[in-house]
């Protein structure tokens, strides 16, 4: 009879906590699912981010047991480590490294083109602040991996060094704290280095109005952790004084093309990633962006995540750019020579961090 009574107790208890869940999930949200799915992620990508955000007590909970490990001294949660100040994504150690591979890739698109080939290869937060991270969690120093991949480049192409400037002004705010990608600091830092070799002037950064888009953003490394010490993130938007030199944007899925006059899409900002306010992060196959600069040179870009954030500052300079995501060409069964001739453009940039270069496992595509 005892038996029967304790699984009724128990029954009841997960059916109170269901109901819970159920009227927090539908009842309370800070958005709706229809505002979830406005952008064509899919259904079931929406409920998903949904659920994660919403349902009850799961940032308590977690925040508790991340508080009690960090007092017993862990500091490594998966792939995340916690810093003083800042969480730092740690780069895989299980998986091949695909660098010399992934560069005679970008070696073989220089041979079958006329156009200037130039590669930045970014760290990360964990190559920048690498002394704030354990030798056991980091297999090799990120500047040494970038150097010896640039060492494999054909003589042809020319790389840019953003470790250089990023490392000097780590002590800023180039990175996010809660993000794995660069801040518009940090874009605009790269970008500053990046214009010297692509024998362009950089534009003084007192020549842009800077202007707070987000102001309390948790990105996904802090799902992982929980922790109330780390401060937000906020997401800063650098405005030409000047009227914005675009013109027209062409985002395009592998089967639409979606329009739009900005490289800053607002919309982002009421989803789970909020950093995607930038050309809608890696959302897009193929972006084309259009300028009122006629006369300037044409830029085709092949981008890792880190390039949504710097190509607004590009904008400056170039008539059209047209970034070209080689993940999603994969994803779509497509080659570069698809969505774009390489020969139509003056120059031709391969920007990745380090991390994502030498993981990925999509630059055949570029045959």
């Amino acid at each position: 009879m005892k038996k029967f009574s304790d699984a009724i107790t128990v029954a009841a208890f997960f059916l109170i906590l269901l109901m819970f869940a159920v009227s927090t999930l539908f009842f309370q949200g800070g958005f709706s699912i229809s505002e979830l799915t406005s952008d064509n992620k899919g259904v079931q990508r929406a409920v998903s981010e949904y659920v994660a955000e919403n349902f009850p007590m799961n940032k308590n909970w977690r925040s508790m047991y991340t508080n009690i490990m960090v007092f017993a001294g862990k500091k490594r949660f998966g792939n995340t480590y916690l810093t003083d100040d800042r969480l730092i994504k740690l780069g895989s150690r299980n998986t091949g490294d695909h660098t010399i591979e992934n560069i005679a890739y970008v070696n073989e698109l220089a041979a079958n083109t006329d156009s200037q080939i130039y590669v930045m290869l970014t760290p990360t937060a964990e190559g920048v602040y690498s002394a704030d991270v354990p030798d056991m969690f980091s297999d090799k120093s990120q500047r040494e991996k970038i150097n010896d991949a640039y060492m494999q480049l054909d003589r042809r192409i020319a790389s840019i060094d953003a470790f250089y400037p990023l490392y000097s002004a780590r002590d800023e705010y180039v990175f996010y704290r809660t993000e794995n990608l660069w801040t518009s600091f940090g874009a605009y830092y790269a970008y500053s280095e990046s214009t010297r070799q692509l024998g362009l002037n950089a534009v003084k950064l007192d020549n842009y109005d800077q202007e707070y888009a987000v102001s309390d953003y948790y990105g996904p490394l802090y799902n992982n952790v929980m922790l109330e010490s780390i401060k937000p993130d906020r997401i800063n938007i650098f405005r030409s004084k000047y009227q914005s030199p675009v013109t027209e944007v062409d985002l395009f899925d592998g089967e639409t093309i979606k329009q739009a006059d900005s490289v800053y899409f607002r919309s982002a900002a009421k989803g789970s990633k909020k950093t995607d306010i930038f050309l809608y992060g890696d959302r897009y196959l193929k972006t084309d962006i259009y300028t009122n600069i006629k006369k300037g040179p044409s830029l085709l870009l092949i981008k890792g995540s880190f390039a949504n954030s710097i190509v607004p500052f590009y904008t400056a300079h170039y008539s059209r750019i047209t970034m070209v995501d080689p993940d999603k060409l994969k994803d779509e069964g497509m080659t570069l020579s698809d969505v774009a001739d390489a020969d139509d453009y003056d120059q031709i940039l391969v920007l990745f961090d380090i991390d994502s270069f030498s993981d990925a496992r999509y630059f055949d595509t570029l045959k």
